[in-house]
């Protein structure tokens, strides 16, 4: 299966207590101020999906000057803006329900079931047809196991489209999405950290089909601290092992790009405010 085109562990009176403590922490009945179940927090929509209306060809700068995506004095961007579209179009097809389904649980109180885990259950509709979804979470060592079973109306029921896992403090964590339910192969794993205090984020797609060319193809996305470029995609097409690294500003919208296949060299590429090749400083 080609999914891309070419163009992100003293005494023994306080060890018992420790013992105790750590056995409470692994417990499924964490409860709140009014001694009830408090249910786990989904990991934010950002550990799902990755951002890419901060980078300029999405961003609405296109319509408002007006120029084609191809354009030879705003080369380096442009050849940017074709390989975040790659991914892009794999966010906004191929994962169109799971991402619909994940999105539509924030929206829904969860229900504790009998053996201790939360369901999430609730309907939601993609491209005008209902869907039906559930998401479950348990407590397993060392943080909550997800899973999504999600339905179509006249087609399919409970297929299992994804699963993940986060830690406690939801600072880390994966997600395993399957392909569809007429080809339920594990297709991609999304590995996420994020830092709650620099409100800084990484997620890595990265393609799991066996025997296909782009089986470890990926894109990882990233926030920073840093300056003048604040946002990273670094992009490997696996069937040449060519790796694209891009930065950028997401206000001032200055960034770069180094791709060695592309522009026969290893060095950055600019562009500036209004996307023009530049300079490099």
């Amino acid at each position: 299966m080609n999914v891309l085109s070419s163009p992100g562990r003293i005494i023994v009176g306080v060890g018992i207590l420790l013992v105790s403590f750590l056995l409470h922490c692994g417990k499924e009945d964490t409860t709140g101020p009014d001694n009830q179940p408090t249910p786990p927090e989904v990991p934010p929509a950002s550990t799902f999906i990755i951002d890419f209306e901060s980078f300029p060809d999405t961003s609405g700068i296109l319509a408002e000057l007006a120029m084609p995506l191809v354009d030879t004095t705003r080369h380096n961007w442009g050849w940017a803006a074709i390989a975040v579209a790659v991914w892009n179009t794999i966010l906004k097809v191929t994962l169109a329900v799971p991402v619909a389904a994940f999105l539509e649980s924030f929206h829904h109180p969860p229900v504790r079931q009998p053996d201790g885990s939360w369901h999430w259950t609730y309907s939601f509709r993609v491209a005008g047809i209902l869907h039906t979804a559930r998401l479950e979470a348990r407590t397993v060592e060392g943080g909550i196991q997800w899973d999504m079973f999600i339905s179509k109306e006249n087609a399919y029921t409970d297929f299992h489209w994804f699963e993940g896992f986060s830690d406690l403090p939801n600072t880390s964590g994966t997600w395993t999405l399957n392909l569809n339910p007429n080809d339920p192969i594990p297709f991609l794993r999304i590995e996420w950290q994020r830092d709650v205090q620099t409100e800084t984020i990484s997620v890595r797609y990265t393609i799991i089909v066996p025997n296909s060319p782009d089986n470890g193809s990926y894109i990882f996305y990233g926030v920073s601290a840093g300056s003048p470029y604040d946002r990273f995609y670094d992009i490997l097409f696996a069937i040449d092992s060519n790796l694209i690294e891009i930065e950028w500003n997401h206000l001032s919208f200055i960034g770069r790009i180094k791709d060695p296949r592309h522009f026969g060299d290893d060095t950055w590429h600019c562009w500036d405010e209004l996307l023009f090749d530049a300079v490099c400083p």
